[in-house]
């Protein structure tokens, strides 16, 4: 061990942990859907409940089924992987089609 923090020899192009979760994006209720991609904007509780109009309570709700549907361990997993989806799906959609389904 080297002791730098860097990534065990042949481990540097492995895929992150949470990347799979990508592919279970389906499994969410359109609900559940706008929660995630709430998530790589970095919002708060509180954010994300005026911006759903919807409690604080009920957004937790929602992220804990995020979690739990997508098998990731913890918010910051959740965030990294609705960032990557959201730049994902922005570059292979057509020009305006993102732009839709946040409004």
């Amino acid at each position: 061990m080297s002791g730098t923090g860097a990534p065990p020899s042949g481990s540097a192009c492995a895929e992150p942990h949470w990347r799979p979760a990508l592919d279970r994006v389906g499994r969410l209720t359109p609900r559940e859907q706008e929660t995630f991609l709430l998530l790589a904007e970095g919002l708060s509780n509180e954010a994300m409940a005026q911006h759903l109009h919807v409690s604080e309570r009920t957004v937790r709700a929602h992220v804990a089924a995020v979690m739990e549907k997508l098998e990731l361990g913890s918010r910051l997993t959740a965030c990294l992987a609705s960032y990557i989806f959201l730049t994902e799906r922005r570059s292979d959609a057509p020009p305006g089609e993102l732009d839709k389904s946040r409004s």
